[in-house]
């Protein structure tokens, strides 16, 4: 367009001037050149810049794409490690045992197995990062764990706990007792009609902590310790205390079962 218009003024100075000489040509002619380089390099700089807009929310948009992908990733990373800490079977039964405390229109107690989960499961999440917790905080996520196992279970399994309070505030693994529980519930009496006491006594002996769990187990259980569960938690604490620990499993009489655990206190690989 620029130089559509220089050359319409040279046109016009050569019509309406009679005395246009040929250096008025040639200045003519010069500025036309001028204005058709400025025209083209407008146009460059204007492609150039185009390009690189586009380039570089093209790289951007990769980026962006990338970091997705790796946040996408990180998400299944965590929902593998979630997966591995709660047993899968005991979601499943507690979602089960909320779904039919909702169709029998016990929505409080509900209500409350949802709050005990959600809890359970925040404390897990917040656990991603740290290998350890206090003892008391252990005691509320099992506490969570027993309740929502009450419910499924009705009046049929009974908790006693007996806590030493010196030692709620000593550090251990997270979770570490909480496959202990869970091993006891999945093979204790109240399966059957009979009811079931859970007896869980933790003291301090020294620098030790001395944890244990007796309750009554089912005639048909085939109850030998040597569970997936119990098998990851052996393995968990030879890494982390290098067999500085002992973890006893011993049949008592009249279908009693009791698991002994002895840790030492704040010797632990974080």
């Amino acid at each position: 367009m620029g130089g559509y218009w220089a050359l319409t003024i040279i046109m016009t100075l050569v019509f309406e001037y009679d005395g246009f000489t040929l250096t008025n040509w040639v200045s003519a002619y010069e500025m036309w050149v001028r204005s058709l380089l400025h025209i083209d390099l407008i146009v460059y700089l204007a492609v150039l810049s185009l390009g690189y807009t586009i380039s570089y929310y093209q790289s951007s948009r990769d980026e962006q794409l990338r970091n997705e992908n790796l946040a996408r990733q990180l998400v299944q990373v965590e929902l593998q490690a979630l997966k591995a800490q709660i047993n899968p079977h005991f979601l499943f039964n507690t979602l089960n045992t909320i779904a039919s405390l909702i169709r029998l229109d016990k929505k409080d107690q509900a209500v409350k197995a949802l709050t005990e989960l959600s809890m359970m499961l925040r404390k897990v999440l917040e656990h991603q990062s740290s290998q350890l917790t206090t003892l008391e905080q252990e005691l509320e996520f099992i506490n969570s764990y027993l309740a929502i196992q009450q419910m499924r279970f009705e009046n049929k399994l009974q908790v006693k706990l007996d806590i030493d309070a010196d030692c709620l505030h000593n550090d251990i693994p997270f979770m570490l007792l909480q496959p202990l529980v869970e091993n006891a519930v999945q093979h204790g009496s109240q399966l059957e009609s009979d009811n079931n006491l859970l007896s869980l006594t933790i003291k301090q002996h020294f620098n030790q902590l001395k944890v244990e769990l007796i309750n009554k187990v089912s005639e048909k259980s085939e109850h030998k310790g040597f569970g997936i569960g119990i098998k990851n938690c052996r393995e968990r604490l030879d890494k982390l205390y290098q067999g500085k620990f002992s973890l006893q499993l011993q049949p008592l009489e009249n279908h009693y079962f009791k698991t002994s655990l002895l840790i030492p206190l704040g010797e632990h690989n974080d």
